[in-house]
């Protein structure tokens, strides 16, 4: 048990990282604006800046196959080491970048340059960290670990907002603009080196060790993937869809849209994001142990519906400004979103063999978060933009979680599956 708590905080820190410093970029996105795209325009200024963010989704894909494959070739462990310790460099290097007033276009071109780096890193990090904590921990009780890392959704958003909101009203405007957006690349990197020294400590999957010493490696695991387990791909790829859409719809997208459209302050802002994430990370670990109990079907399904049904209240409530009516939003939504994160991850999993899990899985989540998740913020601020409608974003929403909807129907349920490789360490 000591070792599944120990992996599944291992897991969590990338996972933590992950959405922090995505979610930092995109909190202080109108600030990147003026400084690396200036221009007359600010939703125009804006528009370049979420473009610029969504590269770093774009090296998410190669990251998954790269990582994937050192995953499944040479272990889970020391490739999670690599990822972190690139994802803790890029956050630092972006705290430090020049802006354009000091050297010009290179400082646009270098800051799309960390992004994508820091995607590549990235490409590893979630299919690494769940199938490490989903091959350690006892069938029975595998939702439950994975909700321990999967807390690290919300955790990891907290800790950006936390900082945005603390640094915000500690630091006047000109110079949270200034340094302090800077300080919280730097704060990322801080993170990163706590995650390596953590993942030092933890051992490699028992699950798949056993697979190794029996000579069960695959060669190639992508392609094997692909050649034998394409149905497996296609369905996760239809998991990760709407959960996306809505991650960065009410996390990244909602910050920015909720200071430049609708006008509300930073700092209320972030209070009312940070207190929908305390729910998401207590409700993730909660539902964990529920879907162990009933499976991850229900929960998926449930949370799907759930989502499709308040899209549309959601921005209807965080449209009219008020504070508390932005906060109820937050609320809802992220209750609804924590009764699946550990059912839909942990299906993931048990979806792949273990030879090509860590390739599959996180091929499935890059692609599916590279396509949706990166794309969400632009898409939605240009529907905006072209339609001159506040809510358009609605329909961006209702789409993806209608493709992950079926997808769910779709899975056939997998409560307490053995791993290949398991029979030996349960």
């Amino acid at each position: 048990m000591r070792d599944q708590v120990k992996v599944s905080i291992a897991a969590a820190m990338g996972i933590g990282f992950e959405f922090y410093d995505f979610l930092i970029f995109g909190f202080v996105a109108s600030i990147l604006a003026k400084l690396f795209f200036p221009s007359h325009n600010a939703l125009a200024s804006l528009l370049e800046t979420f473009a610029a963010f969504a590269t770093g989704f774009a090296g998410r894909p190669l990251g998954a196959i790269v990582f994937g494959h050192l995953g499944d070739k040479i272990g889970r462990k020391y490739t999670l080491i690599i990822t972190m310790s690139l994802m803790g460099l890029s956050s630092l290097f972006t705290g430090l970048l020049p802006t354009y007033f000091a050297i010009g276009v290179i400082a646009p071109i270098l800051l799309i340059t960390l992004r994508f780096l820091q995607g590549v890193s990235l490409g590893g990090e979630f299919g690494g960290g769940i199938t490490l904590t989903a091959e350690f921990a006892n069938p029975n009780e595998r939702a439950f670990y994975v909700g321990i890392a999967q807390s690290a959704q919300g955790i990891g958003p907290l800790l950006a907002t936390g900082l945005v909101f603390a640094l915000s009203s500690l630091m006047p405007p000109n110079e949270f603009a200034n340094i302090g957006w800077r300080i919280l690349f730097v704060i990322g990197a801080v993170i990163a080196i706590i995650g390596i020294y953590i993942r030092m400590k933890i051992s490699e999957s028992p699950v798949f060790k056993n697979v190794k010493s029996k000579g069960e490696i695959s060669k190639m695991p992508i392609a094997e993937a692909f050649r034998h387990y394409w149905k497996s791909i296609l369905l996760g790829l239809g998991f990760i869809v709407g959960g996306t859409t809505l991650t960065y719809a009410t996390g990244v997208f909602a910050s920015s849209y909720l200071e430049t459209v609708i006008g509300v302050p930073a700092k209320l802002v972030s209070l009312a994001l940070m207190i929908g994430y305390v729910v998401l990370s207590v409700f993730i670990v909660v539902f964990g142990k529920v879907a162990d109990k009933v499976g991850r079907k229900p929960l998926m399904i449930a949370t799907a519906v759930g989502l499709i049904a308040f899209v549309y209240p959601y921005f209807a409530l965080i449209s009219t400004g008020s504070f508390p009516l932005i906060v109820v939003g937050q609320v809802i939504v992220q209750f609804i979103a924590s009764i699946f994160a550990a059912a839909y991850a942990t299906a993931l999993t048990e979806i792949f063999p273990t030879k090509v899990r860590y390739t599959g899985l996180s091929f499935d989540y890059h692609v599916g978060v590279a396509v949706f998740g990166g794309t969400t913020p632009f898409i939605a601020t240009y529907l905006i933009y072209a339609t001159h409608y506040k809510l358009a974003p609605v329909y961006w929403g209702l789409a993806g979680m209608l493709v992950t909807l079926i997808a769910f129907i779709m899975y056939k349920e997998t409560r307490g599956i053995v791993f290949e490789g398991q029979e030996k360490v349960t």
